[in-house]
């Protein structure tokens, strides 16, 4: 998964590399340090060993590997200058627990369809939250993304309650299992760090926003960890 993320990680800057030059020119391609062919040779490099690794696994891994790759490549070079550049980001989030467990496990339990759905949500929060903080960057260089679709106060609010909304079903789902304490307040310092990110929206700094997602998604990752481990726990993951 690493190598595909190089890939597609690769095939964004290829892509973005006119309009980097205008909203963010320090990145490598528009600052010259590396050229937008090697940086297109980079991502199919990446690609093939990627999937020759997830092959390596298996069948279901490369099958995974292969949407995983193919949801990112239509973000880079088709979805991500639209309002819809959500879609595709809140998909590739859900995508990823499957390939994790699915090669670590071979099979998916029922159960793990409830985490893949509220990954998608997860998803979809963080992908609100980063169009948010390039919203200034895609005005100036004419990118559209469902931030400058909807603007600044309403892609927050959509952000916020797609934030709520996988908080509550997570803790909910703790306090049911009988979750320990010890979990709970992981949880509870996962939502404290998500609302944090959400906070820092009020800081007008550019520099500042990034965070907003990035702070967001280490609070999404804390809170995911102990909810996990508490449907783990309570048996719901067991094939």
């Amino acid at each position: 998964m690493l190598l595909l993320q190089f890939a597609i990680g690769a095939a964004n800057d290829y892509a973005d590399a006119a309009s980097d030059t205008v909203a963010k020119p320090r990145k490598p391609i528009p600052s010259g340090v590396v050229s937008r062919r090697a940086a297109g040779r980079l991502s199919l490099i990446a690609a093939g060993l990627g999937l020759v690794a997830a092959a390596s696994v298996g069948a279901g891994a490369l099958v995974v590997g292969l949407l995983g790759l193919a949801d990112g490549l239509v973000y880079d070079l088709r979805l991500k200058g639209s309002p819809m550049s959500w879609l595709p980001f809140a998909l590739g989030v859900g995508l990823l627990p499957i390939y994790a467990w699915w090669g670590a496990r071979g099979s998916i339990p029922f159960a793990f369809l409830g985490v893949v759905a509220l990954a998608v949500l997860a998803g979809l929060a963080l992908a609100l939250a980063n169009a948010y903080a390039d919203l200034e960057k895609d005005r100036r260089s004419g990118t559209a993304s469902v931030a400058t679709f909807l603007g600044a106060g309403r892609t927050l609010l959509a952000d916020a309650g797609a934030l709520a909304i996988v908080q509550v079903i997570a803790v909910a789902t703790t306090l049911a299992t009988g979750g320990s304490p010890a979990l709970l307040f992981a949880e509870g310092c996962g939502c404290a760090l998500g609302w944090s990110g959400l906070g820092l929206a009020s800081v007008s700094v550019d520099r500042m926003r990034p965070l907003v997602w990035e702070v967001q998604a280490i609070g999404i990752l804390v809170l995911s960890a102990g909810w996990l481990a508490g449907l783990n726990s309570a048996g719901l993951l067991r094939t």
